[in-house]
């Protein structure tokens, strides 16, 4: 130390020794690394179980018996179609969601008086078990990727709605005065003002809804006899073919996380201004 440095304070001391250092900072494992050892012993879990025979073989199979069941599946149309079907219903319900809620949702909170008249039917919709009308639907649609698209339609719409409304909402009074001072168009206003200030949120409710459609259209094939994943893990389970009935719902969840990745990623592209947050790492 030089005769012109101060002397550091206590404070100082452990504020320097909790500090981490850069070569501690090299050797951390990054984010995916940290999840491929997590996954890494989730399986050694579970092959252990199943050594032990802690949980019998019909309610979950070891790790290499599903291996071969998913090695077995991959080569037969029957595990493509399911999947194909399944991303079909899903992606028309949520499509058709997205074009309805998403303006909806901007005009629900850009004006007061239509956000006070229609409060009980989103709170109703946002709360409502979509389930409960599969059998009034089966009836009028019958086991049709209708009905199933429709289903999550309905699933799907609300949080979306939700979501773009609160985007909407979350305009400053001085921005909304400022428009009206210039008396700017309804439609220009729109898409100007409106909806780059709801982006942030209306992602949030992309990523929801993706996530969601895909867990309902699967619910529905499980319950109905329409074809799809989940149609595929009911007559696996009917069949006592535990490792085939595991192979899709790995694979039903795998779906689910590669689509939420993806909707992260398109997020952090059309919202690049934005800070990032912890889901982008």
């Amino acid at each position: 130390m030089s005769l012109l440095e101060r002397p550091r304070t206590a404070g100082e001391e452990r504020r320097a020794a909790s500090r981490p250092r850069p070569d501690r900072e090299k050797r951390k494992l990054p984010g995916w690394g940290q999840q491929l050892l997590f996954l890494l012993a989730v399986l050694l879990i579970w092959g252990g179980l199943r050594l032990l025979d802690v949980i019998s073989a019909q309610a979950l199979p070891g790790p290499w018996a599903v291996a071969a069941s998913f090695v077995e599946a991959v080569q037969t149309p029957a595990y493509w179609v399911a999947i194909l079907e399944t991303f079909r219903s899903a992606a028309i319900g949520l499509g058709i969601a997205l074009l309805i809620g998403i303006p909806l949702g901007l005009i629900i909170g850009m004006y007061a008086v239509v956000e006070k008249s229609t409060r009980i039917v989103i709170e109703i919709g946002r709360s409502f078990p979509v389930v409960t009308i599969l059998p009034v639907l089966l009836l009028i649609l019958g086991a049709t990727l209708s009905m199933k698209a429709l289903v999550v339609f309905i699933a799907c719409v609300f949080p979306i709605i939700i979501q773009a409304q609160y985007g909407a909402q979350s305009v400053s009074e001085a921005v909304n005065e400022t428009v009206r001072s210039y008396r700017i168009p309804r439609l220009l206003r729109f898409a100007k003002v409106s909806l780059p200030a709801a982006m942030p949120s209306i992602m949030t409710g992309l990523r929801l809804a993706t996530t969601l459609a895909v867990l309902v259209a699967v619910g529905i094939e499980v319950l109905t006899p329409v074809p799809g994943i989940g149609h595929e893990i009911a007559s696996s389970q009917i069949d006592a073919n535990a490792s085939r009935a595991w192979v899709y719902i790995l694979t039903a969840a795998t779906i689910g996380y590669c689509i939420n990745r993806l909707s992260i990623f398109a997020e952090s592209k059309l919202l690049a201004w934005r800070p990032p947050s912890n889901l982008d790492e």
